[in-house]
This record gives C-alpha cells, structure tokens and sequence, in this order.
C-alpha cells in the first residue's frame, strides 16, 4: 500500500513542478519600464503573428531560435520606447484626442482602400481593429511628445533639405506614369454596369466599395507605368481627362472601372512640392537618434530594466 502512495506521491510531484516550471516559465518578466512590466508570454503574444510568417516549419531547430529571439528583440525594443513615452507624455499631461484620432484613422484607412480593407488586412496580422486603433493613438502621443520635447533639439536646415532633395531626385525614375484608381469585378456584367451607372450619378470609389466589398476589389491611388498597363486600358485612358473614368473594360473575365487621377509626365516634383515631406523625413531620423540615447540613458540609470 506504502509503494502505491509513495508513486502517487512522485506522479503528483512531478505534475505541480513541471506546471509551475512552465508558469514560471511564460511569466518570467523580460523587461520593466517604470512601474510597467513585460512578460515573456505578453512578448510572445505580440510577437505571434511575426513567428507564424517568418519561422518556416523547414528550418533548422538552432536557427528558428535565432529567428524567434531576434523578433523579441525587435518588439521588446518597441515596447520599451512606447513605454517610456507614454509615461513621460502623461508627466506633461499630453493626450490624444477622438477628433485627432479619427483623423489620422481616416488618412490610414483612405490610403489602404478602405476600413474593410484595413480589418482584412489587420486580421491576417492577429490584431484586432480596437488594437490598432490604441497603436495609432500611441503613435500620435510619441509624435506629439517628440515635437514637445526635442522643439529646439533637432535643427534642420536649408541646406541639409536640398542635399535631401539632390540625393531623392538622384533615384526618381523618368518613365511616365499614370496615376489610377480602380475598381475590379469579378465574372459579373451585370453588377459591372450597375456600379458604373452609380459612379456616374456621383458615387464615389470609396462608397461603392463599401456597398459591394465582397464582390469587388478596390485599388486606390497608385501609380502605373505605361508598359504595365493592357493595351485595352490604355486606349480607353486616351479618350479621358484626369478625373474622369473609363467605361467598363473586360479583360479575363474581369470587369475594370478605372478614375484617371493624373499623367505624371516624368518630371520630378519640385524641392518646393518635396519640402514638407523631406523635413519630416529628416527630423524623424534625428528625432529617432535623440531618442535613443535618451532610452540607452535611462537604461543605465535602471528606470529600464532587461531580462530577456
């Protein structure tokens, strides 16, 4: 009877050590900003995502270790700058208004082709739309306590935005380009000639979109080369105006409805059109090194501290 409680007594043992190993384990703090704190499993949960895309099942075990912590690295060095400026915003009481944040979502949404585009998109990813709302918010904080608290650090001066401009036009490619939004159905005629009517009656992209996003693909705003452009496209884009669009071209049992938004006849912009885009480029570097030596700072003071 002894022999069976004493195994009874090894297997229940063995049990409660192996589960609070791996507690331990996925709770093992990686990092502490302040009084904020970082789990190994928090890590490993923002960094899901990144593992499914980048560790293939076919690597070395040695190697997807090397990839998995190099992506740590990379999201825990996220998390302890977003932290540090969330507190240190707070300290000057900077906020994120709703009007600022439905602004800058509404950019980020136009410029992707749509909110369903953008939650299609951040569904592949693992994020939910309410976290990546509270990114964006956070992304406007760091930018709003950048500004705030470098205002006088970083200089950019004239002459260091036209070597900017020399070294951008250096690489700007001469070909011209048609500059198009499109939308794209697929094997239907009749919801084809349905849409184009609706666009004629002053619908825009955006709204058909909206209307009919599981029949229809929508690309907004980009660029094409002549040479990337079917010959049935191009003839129809001949006999329209910037702002007008095309009327329904079949090409492989697809239908194209395509916006002329304008001829880029391969003349780079001006230093004048590039100069706001070029200062925020820049700053954004300079900003970037400041900060960094900020954090490296206070890493040494132990403000941070790393257990990864």
């Amino acid at each position: 009877m002894w022999i069976k409680r004493a195994i009874l007594f090894l297997f229940l043992f063995l049990v409660f050590n192996t589960y609070s190993f791996a507690s331990e384990t996925i709770n093992k703090i990686v990092a502490v900003v302040g009084d904020e704190f970082l789990t190994l499993y928090d890590l490993d949960e923002m960094c899901k995502p990144y593992f499914e895309r980048f560790i293939k099942p076919e690597l070395p075990l040695e190697e997807k270790e090397k990839v998995k912590n190099q992506i740590r690295k990379n999201f825990l060095k996220g998390w302890i700058e977003e932290s540090i400026l969330k507190i240190e915003a707070q300290k000057y009481g900077l906020t994120v208004s709703d009007e600022e944040l439905k602004k800058v979502l509404t950019e980020e949404i136009n410029s992707i082709g749509g909110e369903e585009v953008l939650k299609e998109y951040l569904k592949k990813q693992g994020i939910s739309y309410e976290e990546y709302k509270e990114k964006v918010r956070d992304k406007i904080l760091k930018f709003k306590f950048v500004q705030f608290q470098l205002k006088g650090k970083v200089v950019i001066t004239e002459e260091e935005l036209k070597k900017a401009y020399e070294e951008t036009i250096k690489n700007y490619d001469p070909t011209p380009k048609y500059w198009l939004s499109i939308l794209i159905i697929s094997g239907d005629e009749k919801l084809a000639s349905s849409i184009y009517e609706e666009i004629l009656q002053g619908k825009s992209f955006e709204e058909v979109y909206k209307t009919y996003s599981t029949n229809i693909q929508l690309i907004k705003e980009e660029p094409f080369k002549r040479n990337e452009l079917v010959s049935e496209i191009l003839e129809k884009l001949k006999n329209i105006s910037p702002g007008e669009v095309t009327p329904v071209i079949k090409k492989d049992e697809k239908y194209y409805i395509i916006r002329l938004l304008k001829i880029e006849e391969g003349v780079p912009p001006s230093f004048e059109e590039m100069k706001e885009k070029l200062y925020q480029k820049l700053f954004d570097l300079k900003a970037q090194a400041v900060l960094e030596k900020w954090i490296n700072e206070l890493e040494e003071k132990r403000y941070i501290k790393i257990y990864l």
